[in-house]
């Protein structure tokens, strides 16, 4: 849960720029566990055994083990979005956002930001396909072609 701790993180400023760092990270780590998730459900692996499988693995991260986007996974954790239909949770359109931010930010530095370029296009098309509201995590359901 947000706000457990505060974390100083510097100057006026600093703690936006590190919320915009940590956020366009996880959109990326996200994007990667749809792909994986809808990777297992094509390859007929059960998304809970997939799920517990990367939770004890490498892939482990907060977009696997508290957000899940399977709504089957997400049900067996008991956390996610997904297992709402993704109603709540981190909106779409919130995380283009500070996506946009993110890569501009990048290009006022003079950095070169290719895969959070690259997520903020794919989440620039599912908010343009009417997933703005939805939890970000509606990803799974966007890269497939799903409807929710």
């Amino acid at each position: 849960k947000m706000g457990k701790g505060i974390i100083p993180c510097g100057g006026p400023g600093s703690g936006s720029a590190v919320k915009l760092c940590n956020n366009a990270a996880l959109a990326a780590q996200m994007m990667g566990i749809c792909e994986a998730m809808n990777l297992g459900d094509a390859l007929g692996v059960d998304p809970v055994i997939l799920a517990k499988v990367m939770n004890v693995s490498t892939a482990k991260c907060w977009s696997s083990e508290v957000n899940n986007p399977h709504p089957d996974a997400a049900k067996e954790i008991g956390s996610g979005a997904s297992a709402h239909k993704y109603e709540g949770g981190f909106g779409t359109a919130l995380m283009l956002k500070d996506l946009n931010l993110a890569v501009d930010c990048g290009e006022e530095q003079g950095l070169v930001l290719p895969i959070s370029g690259m997520t903020r296009d794919w989440y620039r098309l599912a908010d343009k396909h009417g997933y703005g509201k939805k939890d970000f995590g509606v990803m799974l359901q966007f890269l497939k072609g799903a409807k929710v």
